[in-house]
């Protein structure tokens, strides 16, 4: 009886603790958008000497409950130089993909409240750029000689921001930049510059002659030289859906040498890569 005892009690505890409910979740956090904030960096205004400005921007709520750290957000390839061989990770369950998805799915539904929109007219170009309350979101701005005019406003919360500067610098020559005519009409991938001299301008890469593609999809150069400069798409996906693309290049902007390129493609899902162009510079 001594011994029954004891086993009753450890198996009744374990009863106990595989019948206890899990801790329910706190509520799902419902934002005051009157309390938001546009933040600029930096903060543009005045005379400029340089031609392009990389600026952050970042939606701020002063009540966030689980703000976003990003500067943990970094990527130390050496960290990975001496684990050794790769080694396969244990086969899941049907049941662990099941509750992985779930959580997946829970976390998507309780920070779907911080992806929001924003409307950039810089210079009277009107832009779109994707952004979530509480990260940083990069754009470069190819600023004209004389006034440049930036306007940011995100639309949920009624936020605008508005700054203007002046900058007396070089100008681009030449500038490729994809178009957003509407948001049904925005889909992934970006956008590459092959150089006449074989050289492809990729994502914030500068070739040897110059050109640089920005992140925000840009690509620019003070001297093109002369040739033909193809212009490819590296596909993307969107839900699986088609879109189209469009993007436009300018040489020799505002002056009365000007000419314009517009491509223009419906991307399938898987595509890409594809060839929409090129452009053909004489001098």
């Amino acid at each position: 009886m001594n011994r029954l005892l004891p086993a009753l009690m450890c198996a009744a505890m374990g009863w106990a603790q595989a019948t206890t409910p899990p801790k329910p979740l706190p509520p799902i956090y419902a934002p005051d958008l009157s309390q938001w904030k546009l933040e600029l960096t930096p903060d543009l205004g005045g005379w400029l000497t340089e031609s392009t400005q990389d600026v952050r921007i970042k939606l701020v709520d002063p009540q966030d409950p689980d703000p976003p750290k990003e500067d943990a957000l970094q990527y130390d390839d050496e960290r990975y130089e001496d684990e050794g061989e790769y080694v396969e990770p244990p086969e899941q369950t049907a049941e662990e993909l099941r509750q992985e998805r779930l959580r997946g799915e829970e976390e998507t539904r309780r920070t779907a409240w911080r992806d929001r929109r924003l409307f950039l007219w810089f210079n009277g170009v009107m832009t779109q750029q994707s952004i979530r309350v509480g990260s940083s979101a990069y754009v470069s701005l190819d600023s004209q000689n004389g006034e440049n005019r930036l306007e940011i406003w995100e639309p949920d919360s009624g936020k605008r921001l508005v700054r203007s500067w002046w900058t007396s610098a070089a100008r681009t020559r030449l500038l490729v930049r994809q178009v957003r005519t509407s948001e049904d009409e925005w889909g992934g991938g970006s956008l590459e510059i092959l150089e006449p001299n074989g050289d492809l301008a990729s994502r914030g890469r500068r070739t040897t002659s110059g050109g640089t593609l920005t992140w925000s999809n840009d690509y620019r150069h003070a001297a093109p030289p002369q040739g033909t400069y193809t212009v490819r798409w590296t596909g993307g996906y969107r839900g699986g859906r088609p879109f189209r693309l469009v993007v436009e290049a300018v040489l020799d902007g505002g002056t009365d040498a000007e000419h314009r390129w517009r491509f223009e493609r419906l991307m399938l899902p898987g595509a890409g890569p594809a060839t929409l162009g090129t452009i053909d510079i004489d001098n």
